[in-house]
């Protein structure tokens, strides 16, 4: 059996609909839905939720007492985990109907632990932005992986699907906000785990304005350098790491420095303008510390595709 393990906080009711019945609709029915509800002060949430349970004995919900966040809530949910696999699902994503059937035959074909694929990326209004986010090609080396997640996170957490004792090897998520998937992967990179990328679309991926890695740009690029040093660290680095991450204080004046530059970096990319080029040109040379975060997002697609087809 699969237990898929999802969070839900602040989802409307047609959003988070629409991904339940993603699962709901699955070719393989061997599964346990396991949802977190972590908005307990919101009442037509929860009555929500259990009109959903009502209808599939399959769905499980888990209300917490307070607002814990989604590392915690994960975590809890794991803990009531029955499958001998684990997926993840976000509540505003939505699944390919064949998900799970295609992800536990590319696990098992392969002989791998953990395994995601790539996604097809959609707005907020399920209105479609890129057709398949990364390359479309498997790929199951774990040097080259590793080569990757030295500088950018390709495993889109709601696409995860691993052998329960992964989560249990690991010791489930570490409180790393806004960078918890990030960190799992590295850990995972780290105890020798064999990973794989599948490069079919299996899940459309939902871009929301107010998520928390758009907010905290600086404080998720930092959080990353940390991170991405447990790739070529000692055993130490589970301890400082850590420590690093909680002691990081982020000035909110830089903050919104570094996201205005990005925000002109993407529309520069995307419409190749000479205008947008300077706009993003100017806000550089008002704030120097972001030139170096910019070229990252302008190339890490290139970066990708190298190491995929070298």
């Amino acid at each position: 059996m699969i237990s898929v393990l999802m969070c839900v906080y602040n989802e409307s009711e047609s959003i988070l609909s629409q991904s339940i019945t993603s699962i709901k609709e699955q070719s393989n029915s061997e599964w346990e839905l396991i949802i977190v509800n972590d908005n307990p002060d919101d009442k037509n949430l929860s009555k929500f939720l259990m009109q959903i349970k009502k209808n599939d004995p399959r769905i499980n919900i888990f209300t917490n007492e307070h607002n814990y966040g989604l590392v915690t809530s994960l975590n809890i949910a794991f803990s009531k985990a029955q499958g001998e696999y684990i997926a993840r699902m976000d509540a505003d994503d939505v699944a390919n109907n064949k998900r799970l059937e295609k992800q536990i035959e590319f696990l098992e074909k392969n002989n791998l632990d953990f395994i995601f694929s790539n996604v097809q990326s959609i707005d907020e209004s399920g209105e479609i932005h890129k057709e398949k986010v990364l390359p479309a090609t498997d790929l199951i080396d774990s040097d080259k992986i590793k080569d990757i997640m030295s500088f950018t996170d390709i495993a889109f957490h709601p696409t995860w699907f691993m052998k329960k004792p992964v989560m249990t090897e690991l010791n489930g998520y570490r409180s790393i906000n806004s960078a918890e998937d990030y960190d799992f992967v590295i850990r995972a990179i780290r105890a020798g785990l064999h990973l794989g990328y599948q490069g079919e679309v299996l899940l459309q991926y939902r871009y929301r304005l107010g998520s928390i890695s758009r907010n905290n740009t600086l404080r998720q690029e930092k959080i990353n350098t940390i991170l991405q040093k447990g790739l070529t660290e000692d055993e130490s680095w589970n301890d400082w790491s850590i420590k690093q991450v909680n002691d990081l204080k982020i000035r909110e004046q830089e903050e919104k420095k570094l996201n205005r530059i990005l925000q002109s970096g993407v529309q520069f990319k995307n419409s190749k303008k000479i205008s947008s080029g300077c706009e993003l040109f100017v806000r550089m040379l008002l704030y120097p510390k972001g030139i170096k975060p910019v070229f990252r997002k302008i190339t890490v697609d290139k970066r990708i595709r190298e190491i995929f087809y070298k």
